[in-house]
């Protein structure tokens, strides 16, 4: 049985788990006034945010505010427009902050209104009230119990310390977005690096999600290690925390954000200018960023941005997932944690790593869908060149030495590598690299024959950005030409403070999981994928052609003008034992039509990211699912009409556009593929759901246990699990990491950060990755014409034995095919536009 960190909650005792919740009911009166405002930053409606995270500032309490889309219907037929609500009843302050914020963001223009349109507060709403239990089928509640319900049992969660190995115990304390974090002094994890220290700090999650098939809510925990900064990283510094004094008041965190001075024309990191009017108007303390930080963290700690080199290492190492797994059934015995036995009809053949002895086959090339393929190695530097022919000699199975502007040098008869040495096109300060692509002097692709380049890049995590990258401009450029384009990071010169360079296995890996990106890319495929899914010597084998099609939709908020919506479809048309018959595809919008994956790749890189034609909203969804059944519709066409289709789409990413694919309402709603199966085609659907901290982490298996001391977790084996209590086919696939799996790291599991000294060898561990258990949830939605356990199999192995790496990916390849080319494009998160909350 393998235990993870979601549990069940019982339906009998919602009340005594999740509590009550209090609301403020704000009517179409309080909408009217909220209309008339304009804020300092020149919008005519501010947004609702700034209101509550005065109020959160101000409280010291938990406070989210939710629209009308996400009341239950009685709530809106009651008159409700939106909810404030906090986990308890606010004193006047709440009517202060209120008066106080809008005055700010009034100016002069007249006296404040909203505190006369804001109601009292209802009694203390039991969450169960709002929580309608279904037979067989999820429950169903509005959206706001699943981001408020938290509150409440991570106030009973922090009653205890969490206690860990040596009985030590780690008091936690609640924040105001409703983490844990282990606050006290003495237990943030530290690392002397050069003589600088760094430092993290544990915090625990928790969220309340449905479950396809199980009829009670469940609770899924998780905890992460975050690296707090001990500077301000101006416009890359985005939240902070801040202690207020008081033991019993939760942390607050709130967002900080980089202005001027006023003065000196310096810039320094503030929070909202809201806030301080707010706590002046309470009479309370008033908050400052301080320009210097102490040394170590004191009653301020801004969280470490992603995007900076930190010398601490992320993670918190399964053995601690285990110990919060018991801190969870210690102070909540009532919750039931699911359970997933072993689905012994589900076999995954091993994991080919290597190249095949005698070299790439030429019949590789063809699901390509072109004759002549030529690799081009694009390179500044020689260590590049190296490292680049010493991966395509273990590709060739021969060596493979193009000389520098020199003529094609073949890996197979279809297959062959030219080398050019391009240092100004490669150079992130080049203004114009379009000036110098003569110098690669390699035709664009067209007909039957391909051009795929391997470009050097200079990148180290812990250096500067370049202030105009090469890397989205050359593949825009090589996107017009139909160019795929893949990269490999050389280190600069010059490497900053604290920064370790890369060991040489590092380099070999680096550059053999480029090499296969690129290939990945260019649509070239060997045997070993289609060697795992039809493997005769195990059950559940593929044995028809088969189009196996990814579906990948993401919303993308751009900081000026409309959201866009990002849809990328691509499929492998797999024939069991045919490799030259096999197709790589991809749809592209340039053409409207599907094309070889590297013409669409190409088109997809030329062109601008997302439409907003398309998204979510009630009358773009309508559009968008039109526009998938129509690129669905013309996959199965021509030649491939009649081929059995498995769509594979992501839980997250599909969320408001395919009823029949939520959890509420699992295949009883419009699903992608409807069309084609009221035309009598053959077509399955197949849900996958990776965002763990919604999923579930694995925590131990209690099955084939060797390991002698109690609190080492057990390692997931390469197997799929069934969730047992489920009425709709559902199954987890467990795994661990490379990193994990590697020479020493297995540290996480047999020892926790906390009990790791700051000197000698302990030092170097805490600055790697201490990585706990993934998995990543499979659901059938529609199984067609197969056996449910067929379509979990093939998912299964599409994730193991992946085409473009040496390890498991979170996705299959059809939809891994799709994400990936999502996150290469050239403005993916560029500048100046916001994340989103959906990414698959």
């Amino acid at each position: 049985m393998l235990i993870t960190l979601a549990y069940r909650i019982p339906r009998n005792l919602l009340d005594e788990v999740l509590g009550t919740v209090t609301a403020y009911p704000l009517t179409e009166d309080f909408e009217a006034v909220w209309s008339t405002l304009s804020s300092e930053e020149g919008q005519r409606v501010p947004p609702y945010s700034s209101l509550t995270r005065g109020i959160v500032a101000a409280t010291g309490e938990p406070v989210r505010m939710f629209g009308e889309s996400h009341l239950a219907a009685r709530e809106v037929e009651a008159g409700s427009r939106r909810l404030l609500l906090t986990g308890r009843e606010l004193d006047h302050r709440l009517r202060v902050a209120v008066q106080a914020w809008e005055r700010h963001i009034r100016g002069e223009q007249g006296p404040p209104r909203l505190p006369g349109v804001l109601p009292e507060p209802e009694a203390a709403r039991p969450y169960s009230d709002f929580i309608e239990p279904r037979p067989g089928r999820v429950p169903l509640a509005p959206h706001w119990v699943y981001e408020t319900a938290e509150w409440q049992i991570m106030r009973r969660l922090a009653g205890e310390p969490l206690r860990i190995d040596g009985d030590r115990g780690l008091p936690l304390r609640l924040d105001t977005d409703g983490a844990l974090l282990a606050w006290d002094q003495g237990d943030l994890i530290a690392r002397t690096h050069r003589g600088l220290i760094s430092y993290g700090m544990a915090k625990v999650t928790a969220r309340v999600v449905t479950r396809a098939g199980v009829k009670d809510l469940v609770l899924c925990f998780d905890a992460h290690l975050s690296r707090l900064s001990q500077c301000w990283y101006g416009r890359r510094t985005k939240h902070a925390w801040i202690d207020r004094g008081e033991a019993d008041d939760p942390v607050l965190r709130l967002p900080v954000f980089r202005a001027s001075d006023g003065n000196t024309g310096d810039y320094e990191n503030r929070l909202h200018p809201a806030i301080a009017t707010i706590l002046e108007a309470c009479k309370l303390k008033p908050m400052t960023l301080p320009p210097i930080l102490p040394a170590k963290p004191g009653d301020i700690r801004p969280q470490f941005s992603k995007t900076q080199f930190h010398t601490l290492g992320n993670g918190l190492g399964p053995r601690f997932m285990l110990f919060l797994h018991r801190h969870v059934m210690r102070l909540m015995p009532m919750l039931v944690p699911l359970t997933y036995d072993v689905d012994k009809s589900i076999k995954l053949p091993a994991r080919v790593e290597k190249y095949q002895e005698n070299g790439l086959p030429s019949a590789g090339v063809s699901p390509s869908g072109y004759r002549r393929v030529t690799l081009a190695c694009v390179y500044a530097t020689a260590d590049a060149r190296a490292r680049m022919l010493e991966q395509l000699a273990a590709l060739a199975g021969h060596p493979v030495e193009p000389h520098p502007d020199g003529p094609p040098v073949p890996v197979n008869d279809a297959l062959e590598v030219i080398a050019r040495h391009c240092p100004e096109l490669l150079s992130h300060d080049t203004p114009n690299r379009a000036a110098y692509l003569g110098d690669l002097s390699a035709a664009p692709s067209a007909g039957d024959r391909l051009t795929a380049v391997w470009a050097e890049t200079e990148y180290h995590p812990a250096a500067e950005p370049p202030a105009l990258d090469a890397k989205p401009h050359l593949r825009r450029l090589f996107g017009h030409l139909g160019i795929p384009v893949q990269f490999l990071a050389t280190e600069p010169a010059v490497l900053p403070d604290g920064a370790r360079p890369r060991s040489a296995s590092e380099k070999e890996h680096a550059a053999r999981a480029a090499l296969r990106d690129l290939l990945r890319g260019a649509g070239i495929l060997d045997d070993r994928l289609p060697a795992a899914l039809t493997a005769e010597h195990l059950p559940n084998s593929l044995t028809r052609r088969t189009l196996l099609a990814g579906i990948h939709v993401r919303r993308q908020q751009n900081t000026q003008g409309e959201p866009v919506l990002v849809l990328v479809m691509t499929a492998v048309d797999l024939v069991p034992g045919r490799l030259e018959k096999c197709r790589m595809l991809a749809y592209s919008e340039r053409r409207g039509a599907w094309v070889r994956a590297a013409e669409g790749i190409a088109d997809f890189n030329a062109g601008t990211i997302g439409s907003a034609h398309l998204g979510r909203t009630r009358e773009k969804v309508v559009r968008t699912r039109a526009e998938i059944e129509s690129r669905l519709c013309a996959l199965a066409d021509g030649d491939r009409s009649g081929v059995p289709i498995v769509i594979f789409v992501a839980a997250s990413s599909m969320r408001g556009i395919w009823p029949g694919l939520a959890d509420a309402s699992l295949g009883d709603g419009p699903m992608p593929g409807n069309v084609l199966r009221a035309r009598s085609d053959d077509v399955a659907v197949v849900r996958l759901h990776s965002t763990v901290e919604e999923v579930g982490r694995p925590v131990n298996r209690t099955e084939g246990r060797q390991v002698e001391d109690p609190n080492q977790p057990n390692a997931p084996g390469q197997a799929v699990y069934r969730l047992a209590e489920s009425g709709a086919p559902s199954w987890l696939f467990p795994g661990t990491s490379v990193l994990f799996r590697a020479n020493g790291g297995r540290r996480g599991a047999t020892t926790t950060r906390f009990e790791l000294d700051d000197g000698g060898y302990d030092r170097r561990e805490l600055g790697k990755p201490w990585h706990s258990f993934t998995a990543k949830e499979i659901v059938v939605v529609e199984p067609g014409s197969w056996k449910a356990e067929e379509l979990v199999t093939f998912t299964a192995r599409l994730c193991e034995q992946n085409i473009s790496w040496d390890d498991r990916t979170a996705l299959p390849v059809p939809l891994h095919l799709a994400v990936t080319a999502d996150k290469d494009h050239p403005d993916h998160r560029a500048s100046g536009q916001a994340e989103d909350d959906d990414w698959a």
